[in-house]
């Protein structure tokens, strides 16, 4: 099953990705993680506890593209499900949610185990295998092309100026559900224009390079990120330094005399 990398989607949107109809209540799906054939799609309650009060010491490492994930309380390496990861006869695909109170997830990638560990203690009396994965191979990037590709023999190396996302994934989630994924600059919708291809997809745009704010984590999600289409985006480092939105903005609108002869 292929799914974008970094979209946002409930259970049942994800339920309904392998079935038809309405998902039913209760069940492996409202669980940790669920067997779907040779997929295993797996929640992650990142820094929040599950809904069973379960509170994992998931991560996601964005730089790195992997995840450290547990299994349900006395799994281990043994167990069928956890063979089939070892040996890459089961996929696991990766949603993530950083607040248990948000339906939607935000999804990582399909996994590949970089190791494991049995017997890991996660309450006073429990045990369970921890593993650490990629996420980056064969997932589709947040612009639209395979995550750690390689570059082409034939091609020629060029110095991208585009974002290629926000690393942070809570604080681009932060921004979406805030903005929304409709362009800030021109209103341009992916959804609206390519209806399901398009959905949840979009770019966010650091309105401040990033070493001006001090890195990552002073940036403000709300004040300091933008969703914008892949054409604004060029458009705003098509300038050094970038453009800021409400002059990108004022040239597309104010100035379509001048822009368009």
């Amino acid at each position: 099953m292929n799914f974008n990398k970094f979209a946002l989607l409930t259970r049942a949107e994800i339920w309904q990705r392998y079935h038809s109809g309405e998902k039913p209540k209760g069940g492996s799906w409202d669980t940790g993680y669920v067997l779907e054939g040779h997929d295993l799609v797996a929640f992650l309650n990142i820094g929040a506890a599950g809904r069973t009060g379960h509170d994992f010491d998931n991560a996601y490492d964005s730089e790195a593209e992997t995840v450290t994930w547990f299994g349900k309380p006395s799994t281990h390496s043994k167990q069928p499900i956890f063979k089939g990861l070892l040996e890459g006869t089961i996929t696991p695909h990766f949603f993530a949610r950083w607040d248990s109170k948000n339906t939607k997830f935000t999804y990582l990638g399909a996994g590949r185990v970089l190791d494991y560990q049995d017997g890991v203690p996660i309450d006073t009396e429990r045990t369970a295998i921890r593993m650490r994965l990629s996420v980056s191979d064969g997932a589709i990037g947040e612009e639209g092309t395979p995550a750690g590709s390689a570059q082409p023999r034939f091609a020629k190396k060029l110095t991208m100026l585009v974002n290629r996302y926000e690393r942070d994934p809570a604080k681009r989630l932060a921004c979406l559900a805030h903005h929304g994924y409709a362009c800030q600059i021109c209103g341009f919708s992916f959804e609206a224009v390519y209806g399901e291809l398009g959905r949840d997809f979009i770019h966010v745009h650091h309105i401040e390079p990033l070493a001006e704010v001090g890195g990552e984590h002073d940036i403000d999600p709300i004040k300091d990120l933008i969703p914008v289409c892949a054409n604004c985006h060029s458009m705003l480092h098509r300038a050094n330094p970038a453009l800021k939105p409400e002059a990108l903005h004022s040239i597309l609108f104010e100035g379509e005399g001048a822009g368009r002869k």
